[in-house]
């Protein structure tokens, strides 16, 4: 590991040359998407939630399905750390935050105003960790005065086009040499561990989705709407069960395929059997190290 440090990450020394030379063969993040879906058995999760509000009625803290999969994210991302890296001046870099961004809609209308959410998660957080974080920001998402990074987009947009284009390209060459104002990448919601998009929520399957070239996000999850599907149950016999479908968009330059495809399976375990996320996890010291995580 190394010590050149940016002020979202540090970069990445000892990788092999075959994944060093990735960033300069594959320039961009869509050139080097993967693409995956899966469908995730909801039977134990829809119950759990039902109960978990239940006994926790009229305390405010009432549990959803996207909390359990945020919850599920990040518990995938504290015990699989190279999911948190990502590709910057075709260079390798952990990242020192484990960061969600996601869309809110100031009010639940066809006209209402959307906003961007972004917020930093320790590994060890439990699901009600997540839920009071989540809903602390959404409540802030959602006041008609707008958040930071609101107030930083209509900033610039005022600006007259030649004078907004240079400003982005400046940005641009800046954060490519790792010197960009950490003030401007802590707002903005494209410098995020994964963006998750929750169509679901709107009553929409899940699309895959291209991957920002703005910003640094090397994983987009798409939530698609909870439908009745055909599993196999005890004993082979079929039945009709509660399935949800995700969609994956990931940057194939930041780790290998296997230890995606195994981060995303635990992703799986973890939604499908949210009780664990009750508790904190253990996670190994040498884990925690490869993390590189910075004090907030």
């Amino acid at each position: 590991m190394g010590i050149r440090k940016r002020c979202d990450g540090t970069l990445i020394k000892g990788l092999p040359g075959f994944r060093l030379i990735n960033p300069y063969v594959m320039k961009g993040r869509n050139e080097s998407a993967v693409y995956f879906t899966h469908e995730l058995r909801m039977k134990k999760t829809i119950e759990f939630i039902r109960q978990y509000n239940k006994e926790n009625k009229g305390n405010g803290k009432r549990l959803t399905l996207f909390h359990v999969i945020l919850c599920g994210i990040v518990r995938a991302i504290a015990f699989r750390p190279q999911m948190n890296r990502f590709i910057s001046g075709k260079k390798i870099y952990q990242r020192n935050r484990i960061q969600l961004s996601f869309i809110v809609k100031k009010q639940l209308t066809d006209e209402g105003l959307e906003t961007n959410v972004k917020i930093t998660f320790s590994p060890f957080d439990t699901l009600q960790d997540v839920i009071e974080k989540v809903n602390r920001e959404v409540e802030k998402a959602r006041d008609m005065a707008g958040n930071e990074s609101d107030h930083e987009i209509d900033f610039f947009t005022k600006l007259p086009r030649s004078i907004l284009t240079l400003v982005i390209w400046v940005f641009k060459a800046l954060d490519y040499f790792g010197i960009a104002p950490s003030e401007m990448i802590r707002l903005d919601p494209l410098y995020t561990s994964v963006y998750v998009a929750n169509l679901g929520s709107v009553g929409l399957d899940a699309p895959y989705h291209h991957l920002y070239e703005w910003g640094n996000a090397s994983i987009f999850a798409v939530i698609g709407k909870l439908r009745k599907g055909l599993v196999v149950g005890e004993g082979g016999t079929p039945v009709v069960e509660d399935l949800l479908t995700m969609k994956y968009t990931f940057d194939d330059r930041i780790s290998e395929g296997l230890y995606a495809a195994k981060a995303i399976d635990m992703f799986k375990q973890f939604v499908e059997n949210p009780e664990v996320l009750l508790k904190r996890p253990e996670i190994p010291e040498e884990v925690l190290k490869e993390h590189m995580l910075v004090e907030e």
